[in-house]
């Protein structure tokens, strides 16, 4: 699908979002790393990241994110596009399906998009997100631990390997910073001529 008509089709949905009924809300964090599905994204340098999010009461919401990177090319930032629907059903069972676009100003041919749909009932959620245009698909289960801050969630990335990370949300508040800890596990598929990696974590977000 050419790239002016996806992005008409984010222009089109978020212009249902009536700006009076709608929630805005922005994140910041910083991490000792970048961690993406199991793989690091900055060569296990610091991240700083942000997005901000536009939700309307209807259940369309609209969104940015981005964050550097170093994979060794020209590619310096990451900057992601979102739009999609998110909604419950009566027994409680909360949906949510939209389209994602990667983008890396200075290296377009890593460029990618994602039409996702995800499910959660409860602590335990799954998002199965299907690459477009020979992109890879992806398929992530999560489970939360009660109200203790910890998660666990375990994803497999087609035809490039699984991964697994632990993530541990600190009952800490630093001058209205909060702070995680995790761990992360990447196994590589043989074939896909990729590396295991893993990686303690460090994050503070805002």
């Amino acid at each position: 699908m050419d790239k002016f008509i996806k992005f008409g089709i984010i222009a089109f949905l978020s212009s249902f979002i009536s700006l009076q009924a709608a929630e805005f809300e922005s994140n910041v964090a910083l991490s000792n790393d970048y961690i993406w599905r199991g793989m690091t994204q900055t060569s296990e340098e610091a991240a700083i990241s942000g997005g901000f999010d536009i939700a309307g009461d209807n259940g369309l919401y609209f969104g940015t994110w981005a964050s550097n990177v170093e994979f060794g090319d020209n590619a310096a930032t990451e900057l992601d596009w979102y739009a999609g629907y998110a909604s419950e059903f009566e027994n409680g069972m909360t949906y949510d399906i939209g389209y994602l676009k990667y983008t890396y100003p200075g290296e377009d041919s890593l460029d990618f998009e994602e039409i996702y749909f995800g499910l959660g009932y409860g602590l335990v959620g799954f998002t199965f997100s299907a690459g477009q245009d020979d992109a890879p698909n992806n398929s992530e289960f999560s489970l939360a631990i009660g109200d203790t801050g910890l998660s666990v969630t375990y994803g497999d990335y087609e035809d490039t390997g699984d991964y697994t990370l632990i993530s541990y949300d600190l009952p800490v508040d630093l001058a209205g910073l909060g702070v995680s800890i995790g761990f992360s596990d990447f196994n590589a598929e043989a074939s896909s001529g990729l590396a295991d990696e893993d990686r303690i974590l460090l994050t503070f977000s805002m």
